[in-house]
């Protein structure tokens, strides 16, 4: 009854995860390392074993994750038609990952920290998560039409924005 989700374990670590895993796994926001070279994204052979446990593998809506400075619903929706090509459709999802500047909302570690710590440059980190930037909110409105522009159907599109994971849930808690 526990949905395991990859985002932030190692390769090694989720593959150990997905071989073990008696139901679907997820990654509930991690981009292609294919299109975007970054420490956090991840590799085609996580993505072949996420979709071969059944499960979703749900793209970030973060600029660094996207590679772009101002990322937009055809930025997204582009990391979602990688995964849907890569292992099928029923295996790519949404999981936009995106804050916003609220004092409320902000995660960063408590008192005095090190960003370097939190963020090293090893992992593709140039700066500081805080700097990262996300889709205006008016993009989620046309998500499903830039799905739909990547070659997706209507109802491909569906499954890509919520139905996926509304599966892989049925499935793990019943």
């Amino acid at each position: 009854g526990i949905l395991m989700d990859c985002s932030h374990t190692g390769r090694t670590c989720s593959l150990d995860i997905m071989a073990a895993s008696t139901k679907p796994v997820i990654f509930s926001h991690s981009n292609p390392l294919a299109l975007v070279e970054h420490g956090r994204n991840v590799t085609d052979e996580q993505i072949r074993a996420c979709g071969a446990t059944g499960g979703v593998i749900c793209v970030s809506g973060v600029s660094i994750f996207l590679g772009t400075r101002t990322p937009d619903a055809d930025d997204v929706a582009r990391h979602a038609a990688y995964v849907a090509d890569k292992v099928g459709v029923e295996h790519a999802g949404i999981g936009l990952d995106i804050s916003f500047q609220q004092s409320e909302l902000n995660d960063n570690p408590p008192g005095d920290y090190d960003p370097a710590y939190w963020w090293p440059k090893s992992a593709g980190y140039d700066r500081t998560i805080s700097r990262s930037t996300y889709p205006p909110i008016e993009s989620w409105a046309v998500l499903g039409d830039a799905l739909q522009r990547t070659g997706m159907t209507a109802d491909e599109a569906a499954l890509v924005m919520g139905g996926n994971m509304m599966r892989v849930a049925g499935v793990v808690w019943g």
